[in-house]
C-alpha cells in the first residue's frame, strides 16, 4: 500500500514524491527514536550496548548505500540505452531518407512524404508519450506508417528489382527494428521488487539510526536532517531517471530533429 502511494505521487509530481518520501523517512526516524528511548528507560544501557547499537545502525546504513548504488547503476544504464536508441533510430531514418532519394519516378514522393510523417510520429512517441492512452495511439500510428512505407517500398522493388531497391528495403527494415528497440528501452524500468526493497531498507535503516539516537540519549537533529534530505534526493533521482517521460531527467529528441531538418522543406503539392 505504501509503495502504491509513492507510485501515485510519482505520477502526480516528482516534488510531491520527494516530500512524501522525506516525511516517511522522518516518521521512521521518530519511531526508532521513541523505541530507543523506551528501551533505555526500561533498563540502563551500558557503553558496550551503545557501541554495538551504533555499529549495527552504521552497518545497515552502509548496506543501504550499497543497495542504492546498485539501483542507481541500473537506472543510469537504462537511461544511456534510451539515449543510444534515439540516436540509432535517427541514423536509421537518415539512411532510409538518403536511399529514398535514389528512387526515380513518381513512386519516390509518397515514400518521402510518409517518411516525413513517420519521423514526426517517432518524435511524438518520445516527447508526447505521457499516458497509456496516448502511448497506444502513437504506437498504432507508428505501426500504420511502417506498413504503408513497406508497401510503397515493395512496389518500387517489384517494379525495379535492383540493388538500390534492395538497399532501400534493408534500410527500412533496420529503421523498424530501431523503433522496436527504442520502445523496449523506454518501457523497461528498474525491477519493481528492487525499488520496493530499497524503500523498505531505507525505512528500516533510518529507523535503526533513530533507535541508536534514543539509546545513546543524544539526538543529532541537524546531521540526521541532512542525511534524510540527501537520502530523499538520491532516491528521487533514481525514480526520476527511471521515468523518462514524466520526470525531470528526460531523453532529448534532438538527433531526430536534426534528421528531420536534413529533409529540407516539404515539397509543394
Amino acid at each position: 500500500m505504501v509503495f502504491d502511494l509513492l507510485t501515485d505521487a510519482v505520477r502526480t509530481d516528482m516534488r510531491l514524491f520527494g516530500l512524501v518520501l522525506f516525511l516517511m523517512l522522518l516518521a521512521a526516524t521518530e519511531i526508532g527514536l521513541f523505541a530507543g528511548r523506551w528501551a533505555a528507560r526500561r533498563r540502563p544501557v551500558g557503553e558496550p550496548e551503545k557501541t554495538a547499537t551504533g555499529f549495527v545502525a552504521a552497518g545497515m546504513l552502509g548496506l543501504l548505500a550499497f543497495l542504492l548504488g546498485i539501483t542507481l547503476s541500473i537506472a543510469s544504464s537504462h537511461y544511456e540505452a534510451r539515449r543510444q536508441s534515439v540516436l540509432a533510430e535517427a541514423n536509421a531514418i537518415g539512411t532510409a531518407w538518403l536511399r529514398i532519394q535514389t528512387v526515380a519516378g513518381e513512386e519516390a514522393r509518397p515514400l518521402r512524404d510518409l517518411l516525413r510523417d513517420y519521423t514526426q510520429v517517432r518524435i511524438d512517441v518520445i516527447d508526447a508519450y505521457s499516458t497509456p492512452e496516448s502511448a497506444a495511439t502513437l504506437n498504432a500510428r507508428s505501426n500504420a506508417l511502417q506498413t504503408r512505407l513497406w508497401q510503397e517500398a515493395t512496389k518500387v522493388a517489384q517494379r525495379a528489382p535492383t540493388p538500390i531497391s534492395g538497399l532501400l528495403l534493408s534500410s527500412l527494415n533496420d529503421m523498424f527494428d530501431m523503433a522496436t528497440t527504442s520502445r523496449r528501452d523506454f518501457t523497461v524500468p528498474v525491477p519493481p521488487f528492487l525499488l520496493r526493497i530499497l524503500m523498505v531498507a531505507s525505512l528500516l535503516g533510518v529507523g535503526a539510526m533513530g533507535y541508536q539516537f534514543g539509546v545513546v540519549g543524544t539526538r543529532q537533529q541537524f546531521i540526521a536532517g541532512l542525511l534524510l534530505l540527501v537520502w530523499t534526493l538520491s532516491i528521487t533521482l533514481v525514480i526520476d531517471v527511471d521515468t523518462p517521460r514524466s520526470g525531470g531527467v528526460t531523453v532529448s529528441t534532438e538527433p531526430l530533429h536534426w534528421t528531420q531538418q536534413g529533409f529540407g522543406p516539404p515539397e509543394p503539392p
